[in-house]
Order: C-alpha cells, then sequence, then structure tokens
C-alpha cells in the first residue's frame, strides 16, 4: 500500500513539474510580419494558443493572454525606447502571466515560471546596433490582431503597424475583397477643394437594402492608408465585428440576457454606395447595453492619392428586442449623434495617427423638436456637420492637430438642440 502512494505521489509530482518549451527565434522570424524603414527593422508574429503551450510550456489562452513575439534590429546609431502600451493599452506584465498560469506548481516550479516569464519578455530599452527580442503579453483577440509598435529615441519617433489573422472568429471585413471593389479607373482623383464638392453631392444619411428608407447619419469621413486607419482605432480599443451567423446570434442573445460584454458583436447592415458597409468596428463599454460602434464603406475617390472612407457612428446606450434584426436585437442609439462622431475626434487625437480635421455641412440640422429618425425609429439630433479626418504618418502630437476650419460646428449647441430647426421640415 505504501508503495502504492509513492509510485502515485511520484507520479502526480511528475505531472505538475515545470517544462517550458525552448524559443525558435529562426522559426518565428521566418513566419513573422516585417517593417523595414531605413536604418529600423521590425518583425512581429502573433503565438496561437497551442504554440504558446509549446514554447512556455502552460496555457495562455484559457485566461485571455495572447502573446505576440517582437524582434527589432536598431541600426538607428541611438538607444530606443519601446512603449508596450501602443501594442496593447492593457498589457499583462511578465510576473502577472506567471501569476495567472503557475498555480499547479511547486515553489521551486513557480520560481521558474518567473524566470522564464521575465526572461522572455520584450526589453522596453533597445541599445543601438543591436538585434532584440521577446514577448509581449497582450489580451487574446480572434479573427484580425492589429499589432502597432511605436518605438521612441534620437529626438525621433518609430511607428511599425501590422495587420495579423488570427483563426477564431468569422469577421464581417472577410466578406469584402477591397482590393477589387473598384477598378483602378474607377477612382475619381481630387484634391481637398474636390473631396469637399464631392461630399455635398453624397446622401446625407444611410438607408435600407431597396434604398426606400433613411437611416443614420453619415456623419464623418476618414482620408488615409487603411492600416493607418485601422491601427489607429485598434490602438484606442476599437474591435472588428463578427460576420452575423448563427454561432454570433446565439452569443449577442446570451449577452443580452446575461448584461454581458461581447467585443465582436455584430453590426446590422445599413446601406451606402449600393452596399452594406465593407466592415464595422465597436468599443465595448462594460456590457452589451452599451458601446460605441461604427460603420465604414470604401469610397471612388482618391484624396491627394490616399483613399477615402464614409463612415456612419452612434453611441447605443441600451438593447431591446425586435423582428427587424437578424439578431433579434438592436440597440437604442444617444439621440445626440454629434456626441458620437465627435468623440471619434478626441479618439483619433489620443491616437497621435490624426493629422488634420474640419466640417462640411451634410444636412440641415435636426433639434428635438423636429429629430430625425433612423431605420428602426429612434430619434436623432444633429447640427449637420460630417467631421472630416485626416491620417498621416509619422506620428502628430496632439498640440499639433490641425483645425482646417472649413465649417465650424454652432458654438452654442442650445441653439438648435433646444429649439425648433428654422431649416425647412424634410426627411433626413
Amino acid at each position: 500500500m505504501m508503495q502504492r502512494l509513492v509510485l502515485l505521489f511520484g507520479l502526480f509530482t511528475a505531472a505538475c513539474s515545470f517544462q517550458p518549451g525552448v524559443v525558435d527565434h529562426d522559426a518565428l522570424r521566418e513566419n513573422a510580419n516585417q517593417h523595414k524603414e531605413q536604418a529600423l527593422t521590425v518583425h512581429a508574429n502573433v503565438i496561437s494558443d497551442s504554440d504558446a503551450r509549446d514554447i512556455f510550456g502552460v496555457a495562455l489562452g484559457i485566461h485571455g493572454i495572447q502573446a505576440v513575439w517582437l524582434e527589432v534590429d536598431n541600426n538607428t546609431g541611438h538607444p530606443l525606447y519601446y512603449l508596450p502600451v501602443t501594442t496593447d493599452h492593457q498589457y499583462f506584465s511578465p510576473l502577472e502571466v506567471a501569476w495567472k498560469v503557475k498555480g499547479k506548481f511547486g515553489k521551486e516550479g513557480e520560481q521558474a515560471v518567473d524566470r522564464m516569464f521575465v526572461s522572455r519578455a520584450m526589453p522596453v530599452s533597445l541599445p543601438p546596433g543591436e538585434r532584440t527580442s521577446g514577448f509581449v503579453f497582450t489580451n487574446r483577440d480572434l479573427g484580425m490582431k492589429v499589432v502597432n509598435v511605436d518605438l521612441l529615441g534620437g529626438g525621433k519617433s518609430w511607428q511599425s503597424s501590422f495587420i495579423i489573422d488570427v483563426p477564431g472568429i468569422k469577421l464581417d471585413v472577410e466578406k469584402v475583397d477591397l482590393s477589387t471593389l473598384y477598378k483602378p479607373h474607377e477612382y475619381i482623383q481630387v484634391d481637398r477643394d474636390g473631396l469637399r464638392d464631392w461630399l455635398t453631392e453624397q446622401p446625407c444619411c444611410t438607408s435600407n437594402d431597396d434604398n426606400t428608407g433613411s437611416g443614420d447619419p453619415i456623419n464623418f469621413v476618414l482620408v488615409g492608408d487603411s492600416q493607418l486607419l485601422l491601427s489607429a482605432m485598434v490602438q484606442r480599443g476599437w474591435d472588428l465585428t463578427e460576420r452575423i451567423h448563427g454561432g454570433s446570434i446565439w452569443k449577442t442573445t446570451k449577452s443580452f440576457l446575461m448584461g454581458s460584454s461581447y467585443r465582436y458583436s455584430p453590426v446590422s447592415s445599413l446601406y451606402v454606395l449600393d452596399r452594406p458597409q465593407d466592415l464595422a468596428l465597436q468599443k465595448a463599454r462594460g456590457n452589451i447595453h452599451q458601446r460605441n460602434h461604427l460603420r465604414l464603406w470604401r469610397a471612388p475617390l482618391l484624396c491627394e492619392g490616399e483613399p477615402v472612407w464614409l463612415g456612419q457612428i452612434s453611441r447605443d446606450i441600451g438593447v431591446r428586442f425586435t423582428f427587424k434584426s437578424p439578431t433579434l436585437t438592436t440597440h437604442k442609439i444617444d439621440p445626440d449623434v454629434d456626441e458620437a462622431r465627435d468623440y471619434l475626434l478626441q479618439d483619433m487625437i489620443f491616437s497621435q495617427r490624426l493629422a488634420e480635421f474640419g466640417y462640411v455641412q451634410a444636412m440641415p440640422p435636426r433639434s428635438i423638436d423636429q429629430p430625425g429618425h433612423n431605420l428602426t425609429g429612434d430619434p436623432f439630433i444633429t447640427d449637420g456637420m460630417r467631421l472630416v479626418m485626416f491620417f498621416h504618418s509619422p506620428m502628430t502630437p496632439m498640440h499639433k492637430v490641425r483645425n482646417l476650419h472649413w465649417a465650424d460646428p454652432d458654438r452654442d449647441r442650445r441653439s438648435w438642440i433646444d429649439s425648433a430647426s428654422t431649416a425647412p421640415a424634410e426627411s433626413p
């Protein structure tokens, strides 16, 4: 009997011993995305859940953790400083990760786990003339992950941004091939004056699929490299949305009933340019009842050579059942859609990717006394302005973001919020 207990104890101890895997830098580099800029080369690789177990000897995905491997060749002649917060503003520290995964090990095993995660973490100080690599422990993303790597040094800043596919969910954006939306000859080449003229000719609002109803206002425009725009939004906590299908409908319904958060909750289709949105993003706010969400449509337009996107944004403040949506739920929007529009402006200023912005008149103002209504009947009020944002690289400090002063929103918002609009009473 005693021998059996000793044998069982030995098996239990062996099963709980810590055995980390090796880090194969050559294999990680071979499968990584690369960005090269003069004397700087950056590699990034998102580690899958199964590979994480092989590399670290413990599971990370079940704890909501996703390791990102980075490698920087610094030949700038200056020491550089890496900002992990730009990769994930809520990243995990190495010892935090260790604490989450080491519960089943003895004292020596736990200390080994601590040492491993600390030694394998990406350093923040990158010496000149050296290759530095390591892991950043980020929040787990599915479908697609945007990895931003911002470096400072020598009085300059460097930005690298990678869009990396991560299996796990069906993203809404995957149904659209942006490269084939328009043929090269279909793009209209315009300068900024031409952009303003073109925008005045566009509908004020979204519509339904047969263009018989008017929906939420098209209240912002983005101009710039698509990857730069997406990286700026992801850095500020925006997530891509999941496609509407059986699984996502169930997750939405469950989140609605339990009041929980669903980062990738689907967004219903609205129509601009005779098609549903090309992609949608959202920023969850604690639970599925509250979120900011936006839709984007690639326009057949290039402004000074840069892509142009039409956008619609609103703030969701509640959820209700409806038979008008395939998810059987719809969000109640904050009637003040300008607040959501200007929230996005603030967010993009903080991203330090936004360089310039201006406003153009898109529709007559809608007041509390004479609101507009979207396709589900929710009222909205607006000053009728459409926000246009220009994104440039490298980074633009917040105090250097330029207001183009094309048209300024009414400084006294009460003048149109509290009183009936003086504009003709027409459908939005």
